[in-house]
Parts: C-alpha cells; sequence; structure tokens
C-alpha cells in the first residue's frame, strides 16, 4: 500500500446530473484513491412536459413558460433540467391532472424517476471507475428516500458505507451516518438525537483507533460555523433582518458529542449547502464544502491521510 491515501469528498448535489459527472471525474482529475458521496442526492421535483393534441410540448420551469415543436428541442431542455437536479417527465394531453389529483400516483412517479437515474448513474461510475483502482463510496443522506440504497447495493462497484465500518486503507477505518436529527421540513430520513448517538456509539465499538478515523456524518456537529443555515419562521419563510438573511445552527450534538468523545483524525459532513468551511474541534479536522448544485458547481474537499496524521485538505469546487 501506498504511505499515504487520497480521497474527494462531496455532498449534497441533488439529482443534479452535472454535479455527479463531476463526482465521478473528479477522481482522476484531482489524482485520489477514494472517492466519497455524502448523502442527499436525489433530486427534489418532477418538471412536467406535456405534449398536446397538435403534437407541440409545453411546459412550465422556474416561472418561465416553454413551447417546443420537436422532440428534438424537448431533448435540449430535459438536459437543461437534469442538470438543475430535477426529473423531467413527458405527459399526455391530461396525463398531469391525474397525477395532481392522487398524491399516491404522484409519490409513485417520483420514486420511479428517481430511481432510473440513480440506477444509471450506478452504471455510469462502474463503467468509467471499474478499471482505474479508484473506490467509491456513496451513501444516502435525510433527503434521500430509503429505497436508494438498495438500488447502490444492487451495484457491484459503488460501495453504500452507512453503518459500516469501512477500511480506506490499512491505516484509517471510516463510519458513517446518513440520517440528520430532526428538521423543519420533516424529511424521509430523520431521527433523534439519542438515536443518532446510538448509532455511532454502535459502530465505534469496532474501531480500534478512533484517532486515526474518520467519521462520515451527513449532517454537521452543532454550532461549530459548520451548520449555520438560514434561519426559519414557522411557515418556514427565510428570516431577514436590515435585507440579510439571518442564520442560526442546525446541526447536531450527537455528532459534536461524538466528535468531542472519539476525536476522529477526520470528519465529513454535508447537509448544510450555505457553507464553506474547515472547522477544528480538539484533534479533529472537521469539514463541511457545502453545495451550489443548482448552478451546476461542485465543491468538495481533497483530503491526503498519512499514517497518523493529515498531510494536507484543501477546499476545492468545479
Amino acid at each position: 500500500m501506498k504511505k499515504s491515501t487520497k480521497l474527494y469528498f462531496t455532498a449534497d448535489i441533488h439529482g443534479s446530473q452535472k454535479c455527479f459527472y463531476k463526482f465521478i471525474n473528479a477522481g482522476k482529475f484531482y489524482g485520489v484513491n477514494v472517492l466519497i458521496m455524502g448523502g442527499d442526492i436525489t433530486g427534489k421535483a418532477i418538471i412536467f412536459i406535456e405534449k398536446d393534441k397538435n403534437g407541440n410540448y409545453n411546459c412550465t420551469y422556474m416561472g418561465n413558460h416553454y413551447k417546443f415543436q420537436s422532440i428534438s428541442e424537448v431533448d435540449e431542455f430535459v438536459k437543461l433540467v437534469k442538470i438543475n437536479g430535477y426529473y423531467p417527465y413527458i405527459a399526455e394531453k391530461g396525463e398531469i391532472e391525474t397525477y395532481l389529483k392522487n398524491d399516491k400516483a404522484m409519490n409513485e412517479l417520483f420514486i420511479k424517476l428517481m430511481s432510473k437515474t440513480i440506477s444509471e448513474w450506478m452504471e455510469i461510475a462502474e463503467n468509467r471507475l471499474k478499471n482505474t483502482g479508484i473506490r467509491c463510496f456513496i451513501m444516502i443522506g435525510n433527503d434521500d428516500p430509503p429505497v436508494i440504497k438498495n438500488i447502490i447495493n444492487q451495484s457491484s462497484y459503488v460501495i453504500d458505507p452507512e453503518d459500516k465500518v469501512i477500511a480506506i486503507d490499512d491505516y484509517h477505518d471510516m463510519i458513517s451516518i446518513g440520517l440528520s436529527n430532526p428538521t423543519p421540513w420533516h424529511t424521509p430520513r430523520e431521527c433523534s438525537e439519542e438515536e443518532l448517538t446510538e448509532k455511532i456509539d454502535k459502530l465505534m465499538t469496532e474501531i480500534s483507533n478512533p484517532n486515526t478515523s474518520i467519521l462520515c456524518a451527513h449532517v454537521p456537529p452543532y454550532g461549530t460555523g459548520l451548520d449555520d443555515a438560514p434561519k426559519l419562521t414557522d411557515s418556514l419563510q427565510v428570516i431577514s433582518k436590515f435585507g440579510q438573511v439571518q442564520f442560526s445552527p442546525a446541526g447536531s450534538t450527537a455528532v459534536l458529542n461524538a466528535i468531542k468523545k472519539y476525536q476522529y483524525l477526520l470528519s465529513l459532513h454535508g447537509h448544510i449547502h450555505e457553507v464553506h468551511a474547515i472547522k477544528k474541534i480538539g484533534k479533529t479536522v472537521c469539514i463541511n464544502p457545502g453545495s451550489d448544485y443548482g448552478e451546476g458547481v461542485l465543491h468538495g474537499v481533497v483530503v491526503v491521510l498519512d499514517k497518523n496524521r493529515l498531510l494536507s485538505y484543501q477546499l476545492v469546487s468545479g
């Protein structure tokens, strides 16, 4: 084994195909041994494109109305929608109304489109990485439906690291937690701080040397600056003062306490998009690279691990 291991970490691409391609390409671009995606990989909405009786296609997207006269125009538009992390769906006349009136059918369609995309991504990852020697770990986060885990686990190349102890190399083990503490959004994968503590402590019983280990926790530690999110009203509106958005901590006390207790060599986080920062808690270097997936920009961090220390760590964007 090489003396040092180089890894690339990112999170929160929320369905952006452009960001996923950049994640896969980051392996070769940065010359890393390991790629890690730390959760929230799925998109947030379906964009309907309706075919009318004249054979034209109509769509409302980002507040604008679009009309296309050919399927080739639609194909170009679909690429744009996928870049921004949405799921395009071409519907026949009247089909959209059916979905809008049936929440169950709408959710089933959403899961179907989401699952299809993730399956395609797993194939892309394998095809591009299988002969490179680059290991690829992809974990789901709090925003991702649990069914997505099954799709990742079907991959013969990509590894889902959640709730496991993974040997990154001969000297560094990694534990991964994709759940978050409760949020105002009531997302699919939330739990109490107590449950987060139990999950972390259980995994740590399998770690012989915490000081050389890595914590990959989707949610960042509470009150550290890695978790500063816009303040919200009870109706989930962003609070501003004198024209400036107000921020408050939204991270996990369980994750914070675990870092203080175990003093990992490194902790990697996502969840809060607005933060692009590195913080030291005791001896642990804690990193949240942030996210601008909607712009097609991928934020990440490149870390070089030596036997008992971090040789370097640098926030990168592309």
